[in-house]
């Protein structure tokens, strides 16, 4: 398995977005990984192409990489229109979070 960028982009643009990255262990079943969405409250899943069979059944809105980069990718499509969403202001347009003890990731183990 390679890296994917979609983990790195999670880690800083849903903290910034102000809600809690949750990251699955891509070594689970999928009942284990179906506990997890429901348990923690997940309201949307961004999901490399190679693991979609692990949320199967979701029925919580999802968002596949093809790991294309490039148009058309319906990942890289999520992220054209958070830009377009943001009027194109990125970081300098975000509200900095005051609470230092302000919730970010939840990890299951």
């Amino acid at each position: 398995m390679h890296p994917r960028p979609l983990i790195a982009d999670a880690h800083f643009g849903v903290v910034a977005a102000g809600a809690i990255v949750t990251l699955i262990n891509t070594r689970l079943r999928p009942q284990e990984v179906a506990y997890i969405l429901d348990h923690s409250g997940s309201k949307l899943l961004l999901i490399d192409h190679e693991l979609v069979d692990l949320v199967k059944g979701s029925k919580i809105p999802t968002v596949v990489s093809n790991d294309t980069g490039k148009a058309g990718d319906p990942y890289e499509e999520f992220l054209t229109g958070g830009r377009t969403y943001s009027q194109e202001k990125g970081w300098a347009g975000l509200d900095m979070e005051a609470d230092e003890n302000t919730a970010a990731v939840l990890c299951y183990t």
